[in-house]
């Protein structure tokens, strides 16, 4: 308020300077504090933008990762409480799975079992083609 005053005071006093010199001396003074604080607004929010772009790469380099690891096409080999079985000509695994299922058990829910025991994608069986039937579907 002091500075503004003594603007003010010199301008009646002397009055060689004409309003707008006066307006545009004050609002280069407080021009130059907004173009430095949206010079830092700007800064923060760049700074803001690529930690977040490096926080999203980082999570989801993890995750495939994780997937990766997770991930793999080999059966694991069967336990002491499984029964491996060789596909004969003419079985499908339907029957395969309606033969070593319990009776309470729907078949459907039995072929999805062997399907995801074995890591199969499709119902198709070969002949000669070992099978891991899983614990929880024998009697």
């Amino acid at each position: 308020m002091f500075g503004v005053t003594i603007m003010v005071h010199s301008w009646v006093t002397a009055s060689s300077a004409p309003v707008s010199s006066i307006r545009k001396s004050a609002t280069f003074k407080s021009g130059s504090t907004f173009k430095k604080l949206a010079s830092i607004r700007h800064q923060l929010k760049l700074a803001r933008g690529v930690f977040f772009i490096i926080a999203f790469l980082i999570l989801f380099s993890g995750f495939t990762i994780v997937h990766t690891f997770a991930s793999s096409d080999e059966v694991t080999p069967a336990t002491g409480n499984e029964l491996v079985i060789s596909v004969d000509s003419g079985d499908t695994l339907w029957e395969v799975a309606r033969a070593h299922k319990k009776d309470s058990m729907d078949t459907r829910q039995a072929v999805h079992a062997i399907q995801q025991r074995n890591g199969l994608t499709t119902s198709e069986v070969t002949v000669g083609q070992t099978l891991i039937i899983p614990s929880r579907l024998m009697p």
